[in-house]
């Protein structure tokens, strides 16, 4: 997904707006973001939550579907579905990246496994992970630190046997151990 969608989908996470108040919060101009907005209507990604008559115009106050998507494999109307919603990750993720300074000073977490699983516990750790995302955005508290969760769950080629995947956490200078 373009980076500028996910953004938008980004600013109407807390509440509804219209395509202007999306482009003052992204500093950009509406007429950047209107072919965007009819992307994500028509993908369903996006709905009209109110229109208001100001008089002069009407203003359409844009909110999204749900907080998380699923797509399966046989989604009609997409090519290659896993792919469309690893993109969405990948993006999601480009986002981040471009807007954090080079000197971050909040820790940043990463950890990339791969193993083989039966069939039966792809659903289980779906579930699992979905709790966890739940338990983060519950976590929400006023005066936080912003960050954002990251999950993923997907069929891959083999790991090599004995892999253990990546595990980085970088911890900014001047916060706990060097």
């Amino acid at each position: 997904m373009h980076a500028t969608r996910m953004a938008m989908l980004e600013k109407l996470e807390s509440e509804p707006a219209t395509v202007s108040q999306i482009a003052a919060r992204m500093g950009v101009h509406p007429a950047n973001l209107t072919r965007h907005m009819r992307i994500l209507l028509a993908a369903g990604l996006v709905e009209v939550a109110e229109t208001r008559d100001t008089g002069r115009n009407v203003e359409k106050y844009y909110r999204i579907t749900a907080s998380s998507f699923d797509v399966a494999p046989d989604a009609d109307q997409l090519k290659a579905p896993h792919r469309v919603v690893l993109a969405f990750a990948r993006s999601d993720l480009a986002a981040a990246i471009a807007a954090l300074p080079d000197e971050e000073t909040r820790t940043v977490h990463v950890q990339l496994v791969a193993a083989r699983i039966a069939p039966e516990a792809v659903a289980e750790f779906k579930a699992e992970l979905t709790k966890l995302a739940a338990r983060f955005e519950a976590a929400e508290t006023e005066g936080g630190e912003p960050y954002r969760l990251n999950l993923n769950l997907y069929p891959t080629e083999a790991p090599p046997p004995g892999s253990k995947g990546l595990r980085v956490k970088i911890k900014p200078k001047g916060k706990g151990t060097p």
